[in-house]
């Protein structure tokens, strides 16, 4: 088996496994790979414009990294995306973007696949819903983002646990389980673009909580006293 060594910013066109490259690459002119095997973590730095930025993967099979890693280079030899098959799912490790406008189509572009992922969810659900929360973080390095469904029936149970209205539009209260797209294709395409991760962020999480908004509601029965919440959480 290939070893987990350097990805070349420029190389020939086309797309590579990790078996494609030479053990010897500069580190100065390509992505370094540093694997924690006791915590099954990965790190590594990735370039954004003139800068490079740290990027951390949790959960992590060094095996499957190693065997399913692909690089993808352009037409002039600059790599263009970073890609592994990890716990069964694509998983995007870089991205190359243009420009600052080329970095918000994308991430506008993701955002609403990501949505329409999570509302496919919400529309299994056949309660009546009473509340649909968006909760979301983001410190830059770690990022979330779910949707969280209060029934009727769980309104009524946190009501009257707590004797307090304001407890019905906690989430946290709620036994639901959360409702995920893809947050580890989400850090990845704002951490690789250009400006602050935070900023970039927010405004996925802005798209993908009106997108949500739009398009969910009406695809779920609602109560009369239905409550959209979005929020972040510490």
């Amino acid at each position: 088996m290939s070893e987990l060594h350097n990805i070349p910013l420029i190389y020939k066109a086309g797309a590579y496994s990790l078996a494609g490259f030479s053990r010897d690459i500069d580190d100065d002119d390509a992505i370094s790979f540093d694997y924690d095997a006791q915590y099954q973590m990965l790190t590594y730095d990735i370039p954004v414009g003139e800068d490079w930025r740290g990027m951390t993967l949790y959960n992590v099979s060094e095996d499957d990294l190693i065997r399913t890693l692909r690089a993808v280079y352009g037409k002039d030899g600059a790599l263009q995306n970073v890609t592994a098959i990890l716990g069964g799912h694509e998983t995007l490790l870089y991205i190359r973007y243009e420009n600052k406008e080329h970095a918000r189509q994308e991430i506008r572009s993701f955002a609403v696949r990501n949505a329409d992922a999570i509302i496919e969810q919400i529309r299994q659900c056949t309660d009546v819903v009473a509340r649909l929360f968006i909760e979301y973080y983001c410190d830059s390095d770690n990022m979330d983002y779910h949707a969280v469904i209060g029934t009727a029936d769980q309104v009524e149970a946190v009501r009257q646990k707590y004797h307090d209205e304001d407890s019905c539009d906690c989430a946290g209260n709620y036994p639901s389980e959360n409702i995920e797209g893809d947050n580890r294709m989400l850090i990845t395409m704002v951490r690789c673009a250009p400006g602050h991760p935070g900023e970039n962020f927010r405004y996925a999480e802005e798209i993908m909580s009106k997108y949500i908004e739009e398009h969910a509601l009406s695809a779920i029965n609602r109560t009369v006293d239905f409550k959209y919440i979005c929020a972040e959480y510490d």
